[in-house]
This record gives structure tokens, C-alpha cells and sequence, in this order.
């Protein structure tokens, strides 16, 4: 009965104890994580102007998007290739590893993802064929 009772007071304390241990590795995961690698599909385009391209006609303008999605699609190989683990806890997502000496393509792909979106705009205003 006695070693009943000495649980039920002391299971609280163990309870917080193993709840602080558990938050200050979930902390220092997510700090961890977050200078990693992005994927590619959650960056984010970087603003371009349309006006950019308002001298270019329709053919120029089909082909270098042609082109630009090419290469986007090789930039977000490389960039989703360069990450090797996620950390998940629980459930979320706390970020991802990237591998060492490999080179991050974030600029880049948003660099491209706006010039696609500019070019899009571009086609839309010259009424060109999508």
C-alpha cells in the first residue's frame, strides 16, 4: 500500500520530468532544422517583372517558357536529389537534412519561378497560346 501510494505522488513529477526532456529535444530538432534544405515545391517565386519580356513575341515567348520550365524541373531535381532525412515528430514536419559540400538551389528556383510566371503574364497580355 505504501509503495502505491509513493507512485501516485511521485508519478506528476516523473510525468513533467519526461514532458520537459521530450519538449527540449523537440526544441533543439526544430532549431536544428531550421537552416535545411527546402523542397523544391515550397519555395516560393521571386518577383520578376513582365515587362521584361513585353518585346518578345509569341514564338519567343512559348519557347523561353518551354526553356525555363526545363530548367526549373532540373533545379528542383537537384534541389529535392540534395536532401537526405526530414525530421517528423509527431506528425509534423521540422525540416529536412541537406547532404554536405552539396550546393542549395533556393535562389535559383525562385529565380525561375518568377521568370515563369513573367513569362505566363507576358503571354497572357499578348493574347498568345498557352
Amino acid at each position: 500500500m505504501a509503495s502505491a501510494t509513493f507512485i501516485l505522488i511521485l508519478f506528476p513529477v516523473l510525468t513533467e520530468v519526461i514532458f520537459m526532456r521530450m519538449s527540449a529535444t523537440i526544441l533543439a530538432l526544430a532549431v536544428l532544422a531550421a537552416g535545411c534544405t527546402q523542397r523544391a515545391e515550397t519555395i516560393g517565386a521571386m518577383p520578376v517583372s513582365p515587362g521584361d519580356y513585353a518585346e518578345l513575341n509569341c514564338n519567343q515567348l512559348s519557347a523561353l517558357m518551354v526553356a525555363e520550365n526545363a530548367k526549373l524541373k532540373d533545379l528542383s531535381r537537384l534541389q529535392d536529389e540534395e536532401i537526405f532525412g526530414d525530421f517528423r515528430v509527431m506528425g509534423a514536419s521540422l525540416g529536412s537534412v541537406s547532404a554536405e559540400a552539396s550546393p542549395n538551389q533556393d535562389s535559383l528556383i525562385a529565380y525561375t519561378k518568377g521568370k515563369v510566371n513573367a513569362v505566363d503574364i507576358a503571354m497572357r497580355r499578348q493574347g498568345c497560346a498557352m
